[in-house]
């Protein structure tokens, strides 16, 4: 028979230990949450952040730190400060556009730059191949200081769609098609 003393920490490791569990069911069934990635097309790196905040912060080495906390809520005020700090002579990075999961804008966000911008159209300046979350996901974009062509094969093969400005959907045709990317 347990002493009272016994009873009580018995009691009261049960009580943790369910607590423990339904906490656990509780982030297992909560939504994953959105990532907000800037890739360096020039090296191939990514960096993934909590906030659009800190993603376009680090993607601008500091000079914009008033983003919205969404990437989703990008207005032409910020498109038109994220492209003119581009052309800044302290940028290390251009900031080319950027794509994300969700129409209208939203779900995760990744913001692609590169050391320097595109010629305005005048051929194929970059080209990147979507990994991870992002293949075959891209379903809105925002054009930047490119212009962002979806294809729907890695090496920018396949079908593919070509959009000179921010697009909110991607259309049926490319929606969750994505495997690459290309900037001109």
């Amino acid at each position: 028979m347990l002493s009272p003393t016994s009873r009580v920490a018995v009691t009261a490791g049960a009580v943790l230990l369910a607590l423990g569990t339904a906490t656990a069911a509780a982030n297992a069934n909560a939504a994953p949450t959105a990532r907000n990635c800037v890739v360096d097309i020039d090296s191939g790196s990514k960096q993934c952040y909590d906030t659009f905040r800190a993603a376009i912060a680090a993607s601008t080495n500091g000079r914009i730190t008033d983003a919205p906390l969404s990437a989703k809520h990008i207005d032409q005020k910020l498109a038109d400060r994220l492209k003119a700090s581009s052309g800044t002579s302290a940028a290390e990075s251009v900031q080319l556009g950027v794509v994300y999961t969700d129409s209208n804008y939203g779900g995760s966000s990744m913001t692609l730059t590169a050391g320097t911008g595109c010629q305005s159209g005048n051929g194929r300046d970059f080209q990147y191949d979507l990994d991870g979350i992002w293949n075959n996901s891209i379903s809105s974009l925002t054009t930047l200081s490119c212009w962002l062509e979806l294809w729907d094969a890695p090496n920018t093969a396949g079908f593919h769609q070509e959009y000179q400005q921010a697009t909110s959907y991607v259309g049926d045709a490319m929606n969750d098609r994505a495997s690459s990317v290309a900037m001109l």
